[in-house]
């Protein structure tokens, strides 16, 4: 039947394993022009951020900058990494020791630490009632869980800095409930947690004897004691727990024991719950501070960024380019925000593929060595050459970084839509107004904008319209974005996106970070797109340059001409008599020399763009030295040898 309705014409199907179409996903043969587009506009915008460092290269990098040499040198060498156990559901083996966030109260319970005594037995005889506090889990304590250990630092905190009233307290624990006491006793008692008070004698007499054992330890200052005890209370169990072990197992060692708690003091963390501490990272301005020698690097970074914008040496300076500003964020981490993110992302993929394919100095290069070499097989281009320089050849590279492009980006745009759901701005439209009248970000500053902002909400149905539509067409683009991408539809959410990252800029001030995902938006161009924008129009005038194939010193300038023709508006045109090129245009006239340069900046679109190199002086002329070689001048010619003279005969002997 099918053969019945498909015509003769038809091509047949071609099946395709899973593993073929996945491969073909990832690695299309793209048009390496946009990768290219995206590297220019990557690098434009990555050397104006790093311009901007320029000004104030030492406080973000130097020695002792916003955040000082000797803070990254600590951070990335103690930084703790913690994981959650990969087999174990009990997370009380990574669970660390905890301090207060506040200073004063972190500083009164690390001054309780350090006051600790160093034998380790006094230790654990002076914190035997923490220590039983701290047994959370049934199973480990018998009399102890969760709830009676809160209570009972409830009741340590009650019990105040006074001694007899401590003693009272414990006195009225030892002696158990009982319905004869006295009225002060009853009020000690209406104090003491029940559970405490329905412990065994034996087991009353022990808790007593504990909490007397570690009064002598406590702060003696009643704040200091105060900030102590609540935190504590206030810590979940499984710190409690790893909080008392932390003081148990505190070094003998004086020095050892300063280093465990200075640790824990910086990081608020234990180094041996710890995954590993220290960062994977590098950085350039880790190791070099002088500011001479800083000012020497930053601008060879910046010559870098130039080389790879400009599309020079693209496979050595992408990667330079990607260590460089990688180095940049990863000493100021502080200032590190979506902008610095985007930019890696890009950076990081342009490595990938080869983006110096097209719009490039190095597509140049290319064209010049492909002619050059068909001038030199030939004399002439032949049809390889020419569709090589009509357009750059497909390459699965390109295709392969636009592709990982095209998959992050939509991963993007999923992550943020989603978490927008969990907040409930974003579900009646309060979130527009937090946009359109946040002071830090949108232009309240500016009095024509607050004036339109108050007439905009005098007219409530208007205000309900713009603000849910807002909302809910961010959350449109942000969650079916990355599923319409892969549609015929990829051109409305490419212009609705464009839109939003643009709103975005002009209201939020966000201007590089909406700028960078715009560049990312560019990938989702189909192929040819962008080079058919680059590409010249029909009545661009022509030109004929004509060489001489035999003469080297030609056959290397006219493939310099085509080389740089990227429209196609010279013709070459091969004379073996020419002594030099000449350029010629529609008129038939031969110029060569400076005139000849002159015709080709005016005609030819590439050269046009920097025809305001002709007024350096001794730029035109170097040019038409090697556009327009002159034949190398004649061997003078070899005089004859002049005969040297006879010698005299000998005269005759007489």
């Amino acid at each position: 039947m099918a053969a019945d309705i498909l015509p003769d014409t038809a091509p047949e199907p071609v099946y395709r394993s899973a593993w073929q179409r996945w491969v073909a996903f990832w690695f299309p043969a793209a048009d390496p022009t946009t990768l290219g587009f995206v590297r220019i506009s990557t690098g434009l915008l990555v050397l104006y951020i790093h311009l901007a460092y320029s000004v104030d290269l030492q406080q973000f990098f130097g020695k002792q900058g916003w955040y000082s040499a000797a803070f990254v040198e600590r951070e990335r060498h103690e930084y703790p990494s913690v994981t959650s156990p990969l087999w174990d559901w009990d997370l009380q083996s990574v669970v660390p020791a905890r301090l207060p966030d506040p200073p004063h109260r972190r500083q009164a319970v690390v001054a309780f630490i350090r006051s600790l005594p160093a034998d380790e037995a006094q230790r654990r005889s002076a914190l035997r009632f923490l220590d039983r506090v701290a047994q959370y889990d049934s199973k480990a304590a018998k009399y102890m869980n969760a709830d009676t250990a809160f209570l009972a630092l409830q009741w340590l905190l009650a019990m105040g800095p006074a001694e007899d009233v401590r003693d009272r307290y414990l006195d009225v624990l030892v002696a158990g409930p009982s319905e004869n006491v006295s009225r002060d006793a009853a009020y000690y008692a209406n104090n003491t947690p029940a559970v405490l008070l329905g412990f065994a004698p034996s087991e009353r007499q022990l808790v007593a004897d504990e909490v007397r054992a570690l009064w002598p330890v406590l702060p003696a200052d009643p704040v200091a004691r105060k900030y102590l005890l609540e935190h504590l209370i206030e810590v979940t169990p499984e710190v409690r727990r790893s909080f008392v072990d932390f003081l148990l197992t505190l070094p003998a060692n004086a020095d050892e024991r300063a280093t465990r708690i200075d640790y824990l003091n910086r990081w608020n963390q234990e180094p041996e719950r710890a995954v590993r501490t220290g960062n994977t990272i590098f950085s350039v301005w880790f190791h070099v501070t002088d500011p001479t020698q800083m000012a020497v690097i930053h601008v060879a970074v910046l010559g870098a960024i130039v080389l790879f914008t400009l599309g020079l040496f693209t496979r050595v300076t992408s990667v330079l380019v990607w260590i460089a500003v990688v180095g940049y964020i990863h000493r100021t981490q502080q200032v590190l925000f979506g902008m610095d993110t985007m930019m890696n992302i890009l950076l990081f993929y342009l490595m990938i593929g080869n983006c110096g394919a097209a719009l490039s100095l190095d597509r140049l290069i290319a064209r010049y060595r492909a002619a050059r070499a068909s001038l030199r097989r030939t004399g002439a281009l032949d049809a390889p050459t020419r569709a090589f320089l009509a357009c750059p050849p497909p390459s699965k590279s390109a295709g392969f970084a636009l592709r990982l492009i095209h998959v992050h980006f939509c991963f993007i745009y999923m992550a943020a839509g989603l978490s927008k759901l969990k907040g409930g701005a974003w579900w009646d439209g309060r979130a527009t107004w937090d946009v359109l009248a946040n002071p830090e970000f949108t232009l309240l500053q500016y009095e024509w904008y607050e004036q339109a902002l108050r007439r905009f909400v005098e007219i409530k149905p208007l205000y309900h319209l713009m603000i849910s539509g807002g909302a809910w067409s961010t959350l449109f683009i942000e969650i079916a974005g990355p599923f319409l991408l892969w549609t015929r539809l990829r051109w409305l959410i490419v212009l609705l996106a464009s839109a939003m990252h643009a709103g975005i800029a002009v209201l939020m001030g966000l201007n590089l970070f909406e700028l960078l995902m715009m560049v990312m938006l560019v990938a989702f161009l189909p192929d040819g797109v962008i080079r058919d924008r680059f590409r010249g129009a029909g009545e661009l005038v022509k030109r004929t340059f004509a060489f001489s194939p035999a003469s080297a010193p030609s056959a290397r300038a006219a493939a310099l001409v085509i080389a740089v023709d990227t429209d196609g508006q010279v013709e070459l045109v091969g004379e073996s008599a020419l002594k030099s090129p000449a350029v010629s245009g529609p008129d038939g006239a031969k110029l060569t020399g400076p005139a000849g340069v002159t015709a080709l900046f005016r005609s030819v679109r590439l050269l046009s763009a920097v025809s305001f190199v002709l007024w350096v002086p001794g730029v035109k002329g170097a040019l038409a030295r090697w556009l327009f070689p002159s034949p190398p001048a004649p061997p003078a010619p070899t005089p004859p040898p002049v005969a040297a003279p006879k010698p005299p005969a000998p005269a005759a002997a007489s």
